[in-house]
Order: C-alpha cells, then sequence, then structure tokens
C-alpha cells in the first residue's frame, strides 16, 4: 500500500498490476485487484500465511530443515523460470530477495513484488536493456551495477545470494558479515573447503553434505562476476531438483538404518527374556 499519490508512484503500481495479471504460475504470487484513491494506492495479493523467507530464516524456535530450504529455493527458481522463459513477453524481476519470496501456512513458496519488473525481448540474441540502475543492496548484480545493462542474469545473481542467505542463514549486508558482503564472506571460506563453518547452525546435522555442498557450489555460480559466467534459471532449476533429490534420498537411507536398528534391539529383547527363563506371553508378539 501506498500512501503518497503521485504520478510516478501510480505508474509503477499499475505496472506491478499489469504484470501480475499476465503471469499465471503455482509459484508466482497472485493479484486479487488494486485500488487507486485520492488518498493511498494499493495492490491487493493472495494471502500467504507463512509470511516471507526473510522472516522465517530468522525464526530460532522453530528453524527452516535443509529439505524445507531447498523446497522454497526449488519453487522460487521455478517462478522465476517462468518469467524468464514461458511469459510473453518474458520479464526480469530486478528485486529478487528473501522478502519477496513469501510463503504459504505448508512452507510453499511465490515469488511477489513485480513493481520493478521490466520487459525484455527475447527473440534477440543479446537479452537486456539499458535502464537506470534499481534493486536492493547486497542482492543487486555488480556488473549491471556497473554498465547500467539489465539481464536475465542479473536476476540469476539476486538468486545466487538468496542461495547463500538459505545455506549461512546470515543476512547479504550487515552485522555478522565482516567482508561487507555475503558473496565476500562466503568465497574464501570455501576456497579452504570449509564448507561446516558457512552452514546455518541452526540446522545442527541434519542435512546431507553432498546435497549442501552442490547447492552451495551453484551459487558461487550464480554470483559469478561476469553474467556469462552464470547460468540460467533452467539449468538452476535442474540443479536444485538433483540435490532436493539427493537430501531425500539421505534422509530415507538414514531412516531405513534406524529402523533396521530398531528390529534387531527388538529381536535382542526377545532373545534376552527366553533366555531369562521369561514366558512366550511376556515378551513382544513376533508375527
Amino acid at each position: 500500500m501506498h500512501s503518497n499519490i503521485s504520478a510516478q508512484g501510480v505508474k509503477e503500481l499499475l505496472a506491478e498490476a499489469a504484470s501480475l495479471m499476465r503471469v499465471h504460475h503455482k509459484n508466482l504470487v497472485s493479484l486479487m485487484g488494486y485500488c487507486i484513491d485520492e488518498n493511498c494506492m494499493a495492490l491487493v495479493y493472495e494471502y500467504m500465511q507463512g509470511g516471507n523467507l526473510h522472516d522465517k530464516l530468522k525464526d530460532n524456535d522453530r528453524p527452516l530443515t535443509w529439505k524445507q530450504r531447498l523446497r522454497i529455493a526449488s519453487e522460487s527458481a521455478q517462478g522465476l523460470e517462468y518469467l524468464h522463459k514461458a511469459c510473453n513477453p518474458p520479464l526480469i524481476h530486478r528485486d529478487v530477495k528473501t522478502s519477496n519470496i513469501l510463503l504459504t501456512e505448508n512452507l510453499e513458496a511465490k515469488l511477489a513484488d513485480f513493481g520493478l519488473s521490466r520487459v525484455f525481448n527475447n527473440d534477440t540474441v543479446v537479452t537486456h536493456v539499458s535502464t537506470r540502475v534499481v534493486g536492493t543492496p547486497g542482492y543487486l548484480d555488480p556488473e549491471y551495477y556497473l554498465s547500467n545493462q539489465l539481464s536475465t542474469k542479473s536476476d540469476v545473481f539476486s538468486f545466487g545470494v538468496v542461495l547463500l542467505e538459505l545455506i549461512t542463514g546470515r543476512r547479504p549486508v550487515g552485522a555478522g558479515v565482516d567482508e561487507g558482503n555475503l558473496v565476500q564472506w562466503v568465497h574464501p571460506r570455501l576456497s579452504e573447503g570449509d564448507i561446516q563453518s558457512i552452514v546455518d547452525p541452526k540446522m545442527k546435522d541434519g542435512f546431507d553434505i553432498n546435497s549442501v555442498w552442490k547447492v552451495t557450489n551453484l551459487a558461487c555460480k550464480c554470483t559469478e562476476f561476469a553474467s556469462s559466467e552464470r547460468p540460467t534459471m533452467t539449468a538452476i532449476v535442474a540443479e536444485l531438483k538433483e540435490s532436493l533429490d539427493l537430501e531425500i534420498s539421505a534422509a530415507e537411507m538414514h531412516t531405513g538404518v534406524t529402523d533396521s536398528l530398531i528390529t534387531d534391539v527388538s529381536q535382542d529383547s526377545l532373545e534376552i527374556s527366553f533366555q531369562n527363563g521369561m514366558p512366550a506371553a511376556s515378551g513382544p508378539s513376533v508375527r
């Protein structure tokens, strides 16, 4: 909602409304309507009970598991891929960040806030436009900042920062990041092979290390300075699916081992009961 009515404000609101009206994807927030009067203007979105990812990452009482973080990343990536590949004409979001990833009650992710989005021509070889630099510090593509040349890879850089936040639990700039920003904080630690030092301590040991490494490497590719070195959102969606499959497989394997141990312990208890002369009826039944 905006209380200061101005020609620019109305223009931006109508631009976002127009963008939202023509996008339809399960991982993009739905626009219900908009209102403009003398005192205020507002966009009305679907209600997202889970809040936003930025706040969820700060929740110490119920921290997100690695599996939940991976699902959120995967779903957000699918929404962004839709904007780049399936929208007609395609859209560059320009403000991808954790506070613009909204969550349902079941932690399903939907990308929001299209106020800064720009149309680009997907039929040309060079898919970029010259534009006034906008975005959020910490998420802003450095190449775009220096050249004013916007492309889909600018969204990829921002999404890479989101991935680093999901891995580390740290903010992209400010407190807890001594080197100036999160990208600069992470890279030297990874060069030493020290993955454990960057993982969000709230996750404890509840993750598959191979899955974390895979996503961390992906985040580093996304945040390369040269946009030409960054992957497309389609490639990112595929890699995140592989990482999620790794995590699910590791969790199932762990569950299988635990169930096996429980079965072995139960059998041992039964044998001990008989050896001690206890009647069969007092022990656990076996089918």
